[in-house]
């Protein structure tokens, strides 16, 4: 006999706040709702991100300095995938971090832009000067970060194709007191070129362009910029280069610092991913947390109704049994080979991971038993909630009072005694982190509510506060959608199971 605990009854670590943290792009019944993430929101010195280990009076981590971690390289070479997809690990850590991209600075700038302005070197005076102005309004910007709100990394994504600007940013950063750390993002594969080209022909810089003139257009771009770039090799500068995507890195004058090493292995990790996440709430959410029986028939159905969801949804777009299609590419015997058993590494690859629960494993069978690979995370399971298992409001008011209302207070660190906190997890998942940023197509979580929230909360940029509040409802699976520019996130009804207005 299962033991079961009672439905939630306060916010946070034990239960869920019900908020719905999604913006409704349309509201008609049926249709998806979708929500942007929040990785180009400003942190102020009040923020607190979820995987931070300790605050400070100042808000920074005070072992890591301030840092400015300018990304160079020409067109297409998936700078401003990089800048947003460190960024999002980098504040996660805890490091208020903020991103200045130029493309921003040049999109607000009113009048017309001549085609020579995209020339390291311009043509014409005009080009220059604007080039000029709005580098400085980007670099005063990235100042008044550092100096008024307490920012602790700048990462300036622009081409920076000159070696001696370059330089001159470093003695400029040097007068604020401010380190610089360029990464450099070299691309020598043609096919992942070509694919950069195409993402990049997607950014705002191509609102409503015809796709096939938005390429040819950013090709222009790309061929006006090549003879004017000088490929990084300045004996006094810190950099690394960033070679197709984390196929190969070079680091130059490291330190060695908390930072830099962090950053490094960041990188090591990290790829253009062309697939989605997805999650979905395991069957029979109400069990104790010690509890772990076999998977009820009304589990089987359910998991059954979620996978038949999962794989009708991606073979609209990558073909019936796309997952059948995912044999390794033949490389080169003198290139790189990809690290061997390494999971998600094609594009059409889907793994999928669960907790090591028997009712999710057992439901993990199911994909299992197509030939779809699966995996057990001992990190996904469920958080703990301790002495507060099973308790009423009145309960829990009345045995810990003190731990009751420092946990309204403060939902994603508290934790009732002999409980784990939000907090908890987050530092628990960041290998998985890892694992996801490594793989290039699609991963199904399956897992409780309480851990969904935690790995949400990264692949959308959430502030820690939030997470207590999200809502992942049985009858819907979650799609984040990775995109050089911004996350999203859509919910797809579960086929079979009745729909719910919030």
């Amino acid at each position: 006999m299962t033991e079961e605990i009672q439905e939630p009854v306060i916010p946070g670590n034990y239960s869920a706040r019900k908020q719905t943290r999604w913006e409704k792009l349309d509201t008609v019944k049926g249709k998806k709702a979708v929500h942007l993430d929040g990785i180009h929101d400003s942190v102020d010195s009040t923020y607190i991100s979820p995987g931070q280990l300790y605050s400070t009076e100042s808000g920074r981590m005070f072992h890591a300095g301030q840092v400015c971690v300018c990304i160079c390289g020409q067109p297409a070479r998936g700078k401003t995938n990089l800048s947003i997809s460190l960024c999002r690990y980098l504040r996660w850590l805890g490091l208020k971090s903020n991103l200045f991209h130029m493309g921003n600075y040049r999109r607000a700038k009113t009048g017309t832009i001549t085609d020579d302005f995209f020339k390291p070197v311009p043509d014409t005076e005009e080009a220059f000067k604007m080039r000029k102005e709005l580098t400085e309004s980007c670099v005063q910007d990235m100042k008044a970060f550092f100096q008024g709100d307490h920012g602790q990394v700048a990462i300036y994504d622009a081409v920076n194709a000159i070696s001696k600007e370059r330089v001159e940013l470093v003695e400029r950063m040097k007068l604020y007191g401010i380190r610089v750390l360029f990464i450099e993002s070299l691309v020598t594969d043609d096919n992942l070129l070509r694919a950069n080209i195409q993402d990049a022909s997607k950014s705002p810089d191509y609102q409503n362009w015809d796709s096939k003139q938005a390429v040819e257009d950013y090709k222009k771009r790309v061929e006006m910029v090549a003879p004017h770039y000088q490929e990084m090799n300045e004996p006094s500068l810190s950099y690394v280069k960033f070679i197709n995507f984390g196929e190969r890195l070079i680091v130059k004058n490291s330190n060695h610092d908390f930072l830099t090493s962090k950053i490094v292995f960041f990188l090591m990790n990290s790829k253009i991913k062309r697939g989605s996440v997805y999650m979905a709430r395991c069957s029979n959410n109400k069990l104790s947390f010690k509890s772990d029986p076999p998977l009820t028939e009304a589990g089987r159905e359910y998991s059954q109704k979620v996978m038949k969801t999962v794989l009708g949804h991606i073979s609209k777009f990558k073909g019936e049994n796309f997952y059948h299609n995912v044999q390794r590419p033949k490389i080169e015997a003198t290139k790189r080979q990809p690290a061997y058993g390494v999971d998600g590494q094609h594009e059409n690859s889907l793994v999928v991971w669960t907790s090591v629960r028997r009712r999710t494993v057992e439901a993990a069978q199911m994909f299992k038993d197509l030939g779809i690979t699966t995996r057990h995370r001992q990190q996904l399971t469920q958080l703990n909630p301790g002495d507060a298992e099973g308790l009423t409001l009145e309960e829990l008011k009345e045995k810990f009072p003190h731990d009751y209302e420092e946990h309204l207070a403060d939902p994603y660190h508290h934790r009732y005694p002999r409980a784990e906190s939000y907090h908890d997890l987050a530092v628990k998942v960041e290998p998985l982190l890892f694992e996801m940023e490594r793989m290039r197509g699609d991963v199904l979580i399956i897992a409780d509510e309480t851990v969904l929230r935690v790995l949400y909360g990264y692949l959308m940029a959430c502030h820690s506060y939030d997470i207590p509040t999200l809502k992942f409802p049985e009858n819907e699976v979650i799609q984040i959608t990775y995109n050089a520019y911004t996350n999203t996130a859509t919910r797809i009804p579960v086929e079979g199971l009745e729909q719910t207005e919030d």
